[in-house]
C-alpha cells in the first residue's frame, strides 16, 4: 500500500483565484450557514462572517472569494474556474477502453449536483435484470446505494491539487469509479471494506460540509456499505485499486454475472 502526503492544512479555506461570492448559490449558502450557526441576527453582514467562520468564504485583496470547500459545496458553475473539479462519464459498448463509446456526459456543477447527474447517467445508461430470488422484481445492474456511496467518496476524498478529473466509466461487465490522488490513510481499502469505522478525510472540511449536507455519514461505514449492496446482488466482489497517484473503485455487473456475457445497451 503507497501512501501519499496528506493535503497541506489550509488549502481547503484558500480562496479560489478569479471567482466571487457571485459565483455561489447565495440562497443555499445562506439556508446552510442558518443551520450549522443557529441564532444568528439579520444585520448586514453576519451571513458572510459566519460563511468565513466555516471555511466557505476567504478574503482576496479585501474582497470576499469562495473557498476550494466553499465553491465546490455551493458553486454555480465551478468548473468554470476550476474545469478538472467535473466528472468524466462515459457508457463503452464493450470491456475496454479502446471500444467503442456508446453515451457519454462531461458533468459540471456543485458536489450536490455532480453526484444527482452521475446518478441520472447510471440509470439512464444500465439495465435491469429479474430478481433470481423474486423474479417479479427488477434488479439494477449496479446497486444504486453502491454507485452513490462511491460516487460521492471519489469527489470528497479526491487530490483537488491535481489536475485530473473523477471518472466514472460503465463497461458491459463492470462500473468504475477513478478519482485522482492516492491514499492519504494508514489503512487500506481492502480492510475498511471488511470492517468500516475508521475515517480519515483527505479534506476534511469539505468532508464535514457534506456530511451537513446529507450526502454522507462520515462514521466509517461508507465502503462496507459499497461492499454490502454488491453482495446482495452479485457473488463478485467489489474491487479497490489503490497507488500513489489514483483510488479506483470497480463494481461488478449483477447482469453480467447472473445472465452471462451480454452486449450492453
Amino acid at each position: 500500500m503507497s501512501l501519499v502526503a496528506p493535503t497541506p492544512l489550509g488549502f481547503e479555506r484558500s480562496p479560489v483565484a478569479g471567482t466571487s461570492v457571485d459565483d455561489l448559490d447565495l440562497a443555499a449558502l445562506e439556508a446552510y450557514v442558518r443551520r450549522r450557526v443557529p441564532g444568528l441576527g439579520t444585520e448586514p453582514g453576519v451571513h458572510e462572517r459566519a460563511a468565513q467562520r466555516l471555511g466557505l468564504i476567504g478574503v482576496t485583496a479585501g474582497q470576499p472569494t469562495p473557498t476550494v470547500v466553499g465553491l465546490m459545496s455551493f458553486g454555480t458553475a465551478p468548473q468554470v474556474a476550476r474545469p478538472e473539479w467535473g466528472v468524466s462519464i462515459v457508457r463503452i459498448r464493450g470491456a475496454a477502453l479502446a471500444d467503442p463509446v456508446a453515451a457519454r456526459l462531461d458533468a459540471e456543477g456543485n458536489l450536490a449536483e455532480l453526484v444527482r447527474l452521475g446518478l441520472e447517467f447510471v440509470r439512464a445508461n444500465t439495465r435491469a435484470a429479474p430478481n433470481l430470488l423474486v423474479p417479479a422484481d427488477l434488479a439494477p445492474e449496479y446497486p444504486e446505494e453502491a454507485v452513490r456511496e462511491a460516487l460521492v467518496n471519489a469527489l470528497v476524498h479526491r487530490d483537488y491539487r491535481l489536475s485530473g478529473r473523477v471518472s466514472l466509466r460503465i463497461f458491459n461487465d463492470r462500473l468504475e469509479i477513478w478519482s485522482p490522488g492516492g491514499l492519504a490513510l494508514p489503512i487500506s481499502l481492502d480492510e475498511l471494506a471488511q470492517h468500516g469505522g475508521a475515517s480519515f478525510p483527505r479534506n476534511p472540511l469539505l468532508a464535514a460540509t457534506a456530511r451537513h449536507l446529507g450526502l454522507l455519514e462520515q462514521i466509517g461505514r461508507g465502503i462496507p456499505a459499497i461492499r454490502r449492496s454488491i453482495a446482495g446482488a452479485t457473488a463478485l466482489p467489489v474491487q479497490f485499486h489503490t497507488s500513489q497517484t489514483e483510488v479506483r473503485v470497480v463494481l461488478p455487473s449483477y447482469i453480467n454475472a447472473s445472465m452471462g456475457n451480454v452486449s450492453g445497451n
